[in-house]
C-alpha cells in the first residue's frame, strides 16, 4: 500500500511541475499583431511585411501554402475591390481581440479574432466576414507562418462583380 501511495504521490508531483502555456495580452508580440491591423486598414503592405520574417509562409483557408510577399498582393486587392474598410472586434474600439500564447518546447503563436467589414466598389454591398487568424512567431521575432480562417464567397462574388464591370 506505501508504494502505492508513494507511487501517486510522484506522479502528482512530476505533473504539478510541468511547465505550462502562459497566455498574454498586451505584450509586445500582440501589440504587433494589432499594428499589422493597423497597417492594413492603412493600405501599408511595407508595415505588414516588416513583422514577417522574409521566407514566412501564409495559409489562407488552404492546405497550400504561399509566400508572404504573394499574400501581400492579394491583401492589397481588397482595397482595389472594397470601400470603408475596417476590421473591429466587438464594441471595444480595438481592430481585434488578440492575445499571444507562449507553449513551452514549441515557441509563441499570437491569435487574432475580429470581423473584417467593407463596402464593394462594384456592386454597393456592404458585407462582414467574421474572421480569425493564428500567427507562428520564429527567430529574431518575426512571424514565420500564419493561418487565416474564414468564408470569402461575399469577397469573391465582389471580384466577380469588380471583373464583370471592367469586361462592359
Amino acid at each position: 500500500m506505501k508504494k502505492i501511495i508513494l507511487l501517486i504521490t510522484a506522479i502528482t508531483i512530476s505533473f504539478s511541475c510541468e511547465e505550462k502555456a502562459t497566455v498574454e495580452f498586451d505584450d509586445a508580440k500582440s501589440q504587433a499583431i494589432l499594428g499589422i491591423f493597423e497597417a492594413y486598414m492603412a493600405n501599408d503592405m511595407d508595415g505588414i511585411a516588416d513583422v514577417y520574417a522574409e521566407d514566412a509562409y501564409v495559409f489562407s483557408n488552404s492546405t497550400d501554402s504561399i509566400p508572404i510577399a504573394e499574400n501581400l498582393t492579394l491583401v492589397a486587392s481588397h482595397h482595389e475591390l472594397f470601400d470603408n474598410i475596417e476590421c473591429v472586434w466587438g464594441d471595444s474600439g480595438r481592430p481585434a481581440f488578440v492575445e499571444t500564447i507562449n507553449y513551452p518546447g514549441f515557441g509563441k503563436v499570437s491569435k487574432a479574432w475580429f470581423l473584417w467589414k467593407g463596402v464593394g466598389k462594384a456592386s454597393g454591398e456592404a458585407i462582414e466576414v467574421p474572421t480569425q487568424i493564428s500567427y507562428f512567431w520564429g527567430n529574431e521575432d518575426k512571424i514565420q507562418r500564419s493561418f487565416l480562417r474564414n468564408d470569402t464567397s461575399q469577397m469573391l462574388k465582389e471580384m466577380e462583380a469588380a471583373q464583370s464591370m471592367a469586361s462592359e
